[in-house]
């Protein structure tokens, strides 16, 4: 199982969203969040100074997955989000220990309900 950890720009999450949907993946979580990336290091290539504004808004998405789900999900993500530009955002996998589905008491991968298989 992995945990995956996205920071995308607010006007992304409907794409990112559609995205998903369009894979067959099930449970999102989205969350407002502010922070700010590499573009606020002035030593950094992609430093653009913007007066008055500390912490960019973006969106904070939690997806837990079953590991042969994580490409499909990453795809997603690349195709709806990425633009080229500084603050398209960032997506960490890491990994799940357990999980327990408080319904049925199932633990571990089956606690998510079965993998997604692609279509085709």
């Amino acid at each position: 199982m992995k945990y995956l950890l996205a920071f995308i720009p607010a006007d992304a999450l409907h794409r990112v969203k559609d995205a998903l949907i369009g894979k067959h993946i099930h449970g999102m979580t989205a969350s407002d969040a502010r922070g700010f990336g590499q573009e606020h290091d002035a030593s950094h290539p992609e430093y653009r100074e913007i007066p008055g504004l500390e912490l960019t808004r973006k969106m904070r998405i939690e997806i837990i997955c079953h590991d042969e789900e994580v490409d499909a999900v990453l795809d997603a993500f690349y195709a709806a989000g990425h633009t080229g530009h500084a603050g398209d955002g960032k997506v960490f996998v890491l990994p799940v220990l357990d999980a327990l589905r408080l319904k049925t008491g199932e633990r571990g991968p089956s606690a998510l309900g079965p993998p997604v298989k692609p279509p085709g």
